[in-house]
């Protein structure tokens, strides 16, 4: 395998729908509200918002070696948890690791400086609480997963800051509508964190990662699943009440049925990892139908 083939697996690329598709909302609201679309910022835009992506994913896979979480998981291994296993396999090194890390989020960090010098203030600022948040998430002192942080961390930076950052980028503005419609991407991204911490439960709370299962125990934590599934279509539902959202959303609820059987799957097999792989699907199903429904409703209804 080269060398840039493994980098490139290393980012865990499978993954990017979870940052590309809150860039291609916040476009997709600004095109909405004010018929604005500069090609070239969102193309800067999700360029840096992957880079930033692939780097915390590849730092956080150095950190949770180094803390020991992923090389003790061996029995809650599923396709969507443990990491990319590049460390535990020997295919990097930890030290190639982190300074692949590095560089990625550099690369991001350039690109965010010269969107921020172009058109905002406010990109500096956002793009500095993702990148603090996104390294922190596992690295010392702050440790921030360990503080119980770590979904409301993964629904801010991967809903909100990357919906209404998307729409900046756009616009040079904030509005209350985009910050509605990163709603449903930010509950069910936090939902897809939560539902793959249960296979990796008793690594993650033997090296003191004590997220929201480990604090709750799996058994008691399935409901906080199916509060974030219901937050997320909710969200939509008091957009439109209010005003802010146009009433086509709605039709993006219908992506809920996926939520509903992640949760059902859940509540039945919270304890047995291979039996939770088809709910863990229906969640990422959830948030991919969700997204791609709202996109397709804000540029039609643009």
């Amino acid at each position: 395998m080269s060398t840039l083939k493994i980098y490139f697996l290393a980012t865990r690329p499978q993954f990017f729908t979870a940052i590309i598709l809150p860039v291609g909302l916040g476009a997709a609201v600004a095109w909405h509200e004010h018929k604005i679309f500069f090609l070239d910022y969102f193309l800067l835009s999700l360029l840096a918002a992957i880079f930033y992506h692939a780097g915390i994913n590849v730092l956080n896979d150095y950190f949770d070696y180094l803390n020991g979480a992923d090389n003790i998981n061996s029995t809650g291994l599923t396709p969507f948890t443990g990491g990319s296993r590049m460390i535990q396999n020997k295919i990097m090194t930890p030290k190639e690791t982190y300074f692949l890390g590095s560089a990625l989020l550099t690369m991001g960090s350039v690109i965010g400086l010269y969107l921020a010098y172009e058109r905002g203030f406010w990109l500096l600022l956002i793009g500095c609480i993702g990148l603090a948040s996104g390294y922190f998430y596992t690295a010392p002192p702050f440790f921030l997963v360990a503080r119980g942080l770590g979904e409301f961390l993964v629904g801010l930076n991967f809903g909100v800051l990357s919906v209404v950052g998307s729409y900046y980028v756009q616009t040079q503005s904030i509005s209350i509508g985009a910050v509605f419609a990163s709603l449903p991407l930010a509950f069910l991204i936090a939902a897809i964190l939560y539902i793959n911490e249960f296979p990796d439960y008793d690594a993650d709370k033997a090296v003191g990662k004590n997220h929201l299962v480990a604090r709750l125990g799996k058994e008691k934590a399935r409901w906080g699943f199916a509060l974030l599934v219901s937050g997320a279509y909710a969200g939509i539902i008091l957009g439109v009440i209010l005003n802010v959202l146009p009433a086509t959303t709605l039709l993006a609820a219908i992506a809920g049925v996926l939520g509903i059987k992640a949760a059902q799957g859940l509540f039945k097999n919270y304890d047995r990892f291979k039996e939770l792989i088809p709910s863990i699907k229906a969640a990422i199903a959830a948030h991919l139908t969700t997204g791609i429904a709202l996109i397709i409703i804000f540029l039609v209804a643009g």
